[in-house]
């Protein structure tokens, strides 16, 4: 496996250089990241992760009972796991919906063609959830993105990605019902909001 050339990110005179989701892996691997807080590499940057609280985990869990129970078989539901969107990029949403793998992607990260669903749980990240990671996820083509907001009793449904935009979002709350098209699988609100 080769790396991708190093790329340079002009910011006032001066160039960043920007890390590769090959070369973040191999630091991970060196146990560079060891002792320090949850993170993750976008557009070549790392970022610290939010501290995962006892009301943003019980919703998580949820919601991926809710597709474990559902899509057994049919798809690997993976947990706050990393995913690949492209060469300087492994996001880690909360919950990933990814097409059927028998070895459970145990040789490579999943990339975008593999991703049907993301899910964010926004507790403390609404707004990077809503921008950053939103236009990440339509950048990188994928089909669906939502943003479960627990404080609100809504989640918000992103499709048709396109120019890294999603065309449609549509909000639905608690108690209303819509269709996850993948797997023409009914969802509630319910189903994922405690």
């Amino acid at each position: 496996m080769t790396s991708k050339p190093v790329q340079y990110k002009p910011e006032g005179g001066r160039k960043k250089m920007l890390i590769s989701a090959e070369d973040y892996q191999r630091m991970g691997a060196a146990g560079i990241f060891e002792g320090k807080p949850r993170m993750e590499l976008i557009d070549g940057e790392i970022y610290a992760r939010s501290p995962l609280t006892p009301y943003h985990n019980s919703h998580v869990d949820k919601c991926a009972e809710f597709f474990t129970i559902k899509l057994v078989g049919k798809a690997r539901v993976r947990t706050q796991g990393s995913v690949r969107t492209d060469a300087y990029s492994e996001p880690e949403p909360d919950i990933a919906i990814l097409r059927y793998s028998e070895n459970f992607y145990i040789g490579r990260q999943p990339t975008a063609e593999d991703i049907l669903l993301l899910i964010e749980v926004a507790v403390n990240s609404i707004e990077t959830d809503r921008t950053t990671k939103k236009k990440k996820y339509a950048d990188a083509g994928i089909p669906e993105y939502w943003i479960v907001i627990p404080k609100k009793g809504i989640v918000e449904v992103y499709q048709k990605p396109e120019d890294g935009a999603y065309l449609e979002k549509k909000i639905y709350k608690k108690e209303e019902e819509w269709v996850f098209e993948t797997f023409n699988l009914p969802v509630k609100g319910s189903d994922l909001l405690i």
